[in-house]
């Protein structure tokens, strides 16, 4: 319906929910308002087919090997296949430095995963950002299920699920996929050939492309737009930024004066390289100018504090009773998990042979392929804690939970047997 060809992201049609998303409620109401001003920018060849952006594994630089080292061990651990390497050649954004990705299946080729590396300039603070996404994917007769840790995506089109995780932990992103999977109905689609896969990539990609270009996200360049974007590109860094000066003023009078009004309210602090969790003081990696920079950076903390942080997440004391969900829930996110790592549930109702409801709930251990596990069970005035453990998430994933005879019995996706606690 639409021809292939060079769109920028219109930030203007951004929904709020969509903001919130992507910055969090406290700086959306002010994203929003600056996103109204802002010009189209972004410029890349969509809709960006699977021989479009198919490439070589020599054509990935040496910055994505070494920043995804850890990340493609994972999924190797668990049982996926490299089906193709990808990079974006045909864009025209002089602040993206570097990009790549990896397409993986699982040995039943009905998961498809995505890890995509970007190394991106941000002028405002002249430094360079590594940016990690990993995804998993299932498709149904019905739209597709995906878990991913990316922040940058739009609302999800008709029958498609996407849930956002706060991890770059590929086990734990993984462990959670295969929780909501339990709720859908029938089985994923099976990519028995690589054409299989592609057919099915390719039509995604047209019909995402074909709803947000409806929506105004994306809107086409023109040809004199085009080459003035290629001068910029390929001019010297001084005239791409005198360049782009001209074309967002506006803009940066608005983030000026939203700035301003910020440091009214805060005081100013010194960049510390330091976090407290449980009253203990952390090291970081590096300094970080905000918080969102520390969580989007996957190696973030000094790797000679992660054994320290294992044991004092591993003993952190939870209490035994809770006076309904919502005192769980606010105990798991204020004080058990760790900063800019995941938490999540096992997303179903766990049988039960008493007819009570049980909540099994997951809190990331950074950088361990581990999860503290802690499972309540529902009562007429209380939350009882029936279990607390810690558990791999590299393999054999909890996935599903049953109570019976007071013994809590715990399963992986192939319905094995991987944990019996008696009560």
């Amino acid at each position: 319906m639409f021809p292939p060809g060079f769109y920028q992201t219109n930030y203007r049609a951004l929904r709020f929910r969509e903001i919130v998303r992507m910055v969090g409620l406290p700086k959306a109401f002010s994203t929003y308002f600056a996103t109204r001003f802002k010009q189209p920018e972004n410029a890349t060849w969509m809709p960006g087919l699977w021989n479009e952006i198919e490439c070589r594994q020599e054509d990935l630089s040496e910055y994505i090997w070494q920043g995804t080292k850890p990340h493609r061990e994972e999924f190797e651990k668990l049982g996926f296949s490299v089906c193709q390497y990808s990079k974006i050649t045909r864009q025209l954004n002089p602040n993206l430095r570097d990009t790549g990705g990896i397409f993986y299946l699982d040995s039943s080729r009905r998961y498809v995963a995505n890890l995509i590396y970007h190394r991106l300039y941000v002028p405002a603070t002249n430094s360079v950002r590594n940016i990690i996404v990993i995804a998993f994917t299932a498709a149904f007769e019905q739209g597709c299920l995906s878990c991913t840790n990316s922040k940058n995506r739009f609302d999800p089109g008709d029958g498609d699920q996407v849930v956002q995780l706060d991890s770059y932990s590929v086990s734990f992103v993984h462990q959670q996929f295969l929780s909501h999977l339990q709720k859908r109905q029938g089985q994923p689609r099976e990519f028995p050939t690589l054409e299989s896969l592609r057919t099915w990539f390719d039509d995604r990609q047209v019909r995402k492309f074909e709803e947000r270009v409806r929506r105004r996200l994306f809107v086409p360049m023109t040809g004199k737009q085009v080459e003035a974007a290629k001068r910029r590109l390929d001019g010297p860094p001084a005239s791409r930024r005198q360049s782009s000066t001209r074309t967002t003023v506006l803009w940066l009078i608005i983030i000026a004066a939203v700035v301003s009004l910020r440091f009214l309210r805060v005081p100013v602090r010194e960049r510390t390289d330091t976090l407290t969790y449980q009253g203990q003081q952390f090291k970081m990696a590096k300094p970080y100018a905000t918080y969102e920079d520390y969580k989007d950076d996957p190696n973030n903390l000094d790797t000679n504090e992660l054994g320290r942080i294992e044991n004092t997440m591993t003993t952190a004391k939870v209490p035994k009773v809770f006076k309904d969900r919502k005192e769980f829930i606010h105990t798991l996110i204020f004080d058990l998990k760790f900063p800019g790592y995941g938490l999540g549930g096992l997303d179903e109702r766990p049988k039960t042979d008493d007819g009570s409801a049980l909540d099994v709930e997951a809190i990331e251990i950074p950088q361990r392929d581990k999860s503290r596990y802690l499972v309540v069970r529902e009562s007429p005035d209380h939350w009882d804690l029936l279990d607390d453990f810690v558990a791999s998430t590299a393999t054999n994933a909890i996935t599903h939970v049953q109570l019976e005879s007071r013994i809590l019995r715990y399963y992986d996706e192939h319905g094995n047997l991987i944990r019996e606690q008696r009560l």
